[in-house]
C-alpha cells in the first residue's frame, strides 16, 4: 500500500508538474503572440514592398489581343499587331542651340554692301563718270547680291527670323531681276530702248518709290534695333527717295545724291557684318554698333515676376 500510494503520489505530482509547466508554456505563448503577430505583419509588408518594386523595374509587357496573343502554336511567330492609325505630326522649329544653320545675317550684309557701294559709285560719279559701268555689275547683281543674298534671306526664316529673311530675301530677288536685266536677250534692255526716254524715267521712278515705301516699313522695324541697324535703313532709304525723284524729274544732282547716300549705306552694311563676324572669340574686342534701347520689364500676370 505504501509503494502503491507512493507511485500515485509521484504520476500524480508528476502530473501535476506536467500539467505546471503546460500551463507555463499557455502563458508564455500568449504573451508572445502580439510581437509574433507584428513580426509577421512587418515581414509581410516587407515582401510586398519588394514585389511591388520588382514589378516597376520589370518593363511592361505588352500584350494584344486574341490571337495575337497565342503562345506561338506549331512554331509560327504571331502575326503583326493592326497598323496605327497615321497620327498628325506639328513641325515645330528647334531652339538656337540646336538649329543646323548659323546665323547667314553676316552673308546677306556683306553682299549687299560689296554690290551696293559698287553701284552707288558709279551712280555718283565717283569713278568712270555719272550714270557709266552698269554693265560690269550684272554678274555681281545675279551671283552676289542676288542669289547668295536671297539663299541668306531663306536660311534666316529657317532659323526663325522673319524681319532679316524678309529683308534679304526681297533685295535678293530685287538685285537678281536688275542683273538679269543687263542680260541681252532677255528683252528687258530692248523694251526700254523702244520707249521714249520720259517713259523710261517715270518707270524707274515708280519702282523706287514702290522700293521707297517698303525700306521706310523695314526702317521703322528698326527703331527700337542698335544704331548701326538704324543708320543702314535710313542712308537706303535716302537712296531710293534721291533716285526716285531724281529718275522721275531728270534731275542729275538729286540722283548723284542718291548715289553717295547709296554708298554710305554700303559702308553701314559692310560695318554690321564685321559687327557680326568679329567678337571677342576671334577678336581683340566687340565692335561698338550702338544699342541705345533699354526695353522696360514686363510684369508677368500668372507668374507675378518680371520677365
Amino acid at each position: 500500500m505504501t509503494d502503491a500510494g507512493a507511485q500515485r503520489n509521484a504520476s500524480s505530482g508528476g502530473g501535476g508538474s506536467g500539467s505546471g509547466s503546460g500551463r507555463s508554456r499557455g502563458v508564455s505563448s500568449t504573451h508572445s503572440s502580439p510581437a509574433a503577430a507584428q513580426e509577421q505583419e512587418g515581414e509581410k509588408t516587407y515582401n510586398e514592398q519588394q514585389q511591388q518594386q520588382q514589378q516597376q523595374q520589370q518593363p511592361q509587357n505588352v500584350s494584344f489581343a486574341y490571337p495575337y496573343n497565342n503562345p506561338y502554336p506549331f512554331g509560327m511567330p504571331p502575326p503583326a499587331p493592326p497598323a496605327m492609325a497615321p497620327q498628325e505630326l506639328q513641325l515645330i522649329a528647334p531652339p538656337p542651340q540646336f538649329r543646323r544653320f548659323g546665323n547667314a545675317a553676316a552673308l546677306g550684309l556683306i553682299t549687299f554692301g560689296i554690290c551696293t557701294v559698287q553701284e552707288s559709285m558709279m551712280q555718283a560719279g565717283m569713278s568712270v563718270g555719272y550714270g557709266h559701268g552698269y554693265g560690269a555689275m550684272t554678274a555681281q547683281s545675279i551671283a552676289v547680291a542676288g542669289i547668295a543674298q536671297l539663299l541668306a534671306g531663306l536660311w534666316q526664316i529657317a532659323n526663325g527670323d522673319t524681319f532679316e529673311g524678309a529683308a534679304f530675301t526681297s533685295f535678293g530677288a530685287s538685285w537678281l531681276a536688275k542683273g538679269l536685266g543687263q542680260v541681252p536677250g532677255i528683252g528687258v534692255i530692248a523694251f526700254q530702248a523702244a520707249e521714249a526716254p520720259d517713259v523710261v524715267r517715270k518707270q524707274n521712278g515708280i519702282v523706287g518709290l514702290a522700293w521707297s515705301i517698303w525700306v521706310f516699313i523695314l526702317l521703322a522695324g528698326n527703331v527700337k534695333s542698335h544704331v548701326a541697324n538704324i543708320v543702314l535703313f535710313f542712308t537706303l532709304n535716302m537712296q531710293l527717295d534721291f533716285s526716285c525723284a531724281g529718275s522721275w524729274l531728270d534731275h542729275e544732282r538729286l540722283t548723284k545724291a542718291g548715289g553717295w547716300f547709296g554708298f554710305f549705306c554700303g559702308l553701314s552694311a559692310m560695318y554690321n557684318a564685321a559687327a557680326i563676324l568679329l567678337n571677342e572669340e576671334n577678336f581683340w574686342f566687340n565692335l561698338p554698333v550702338g544699342n541705345w534701347y533699354m526695353p522696360t520689364p514686363i510684369e508677368d500676370e500668372e507668374a507675378g515676376v518680371y520677365a
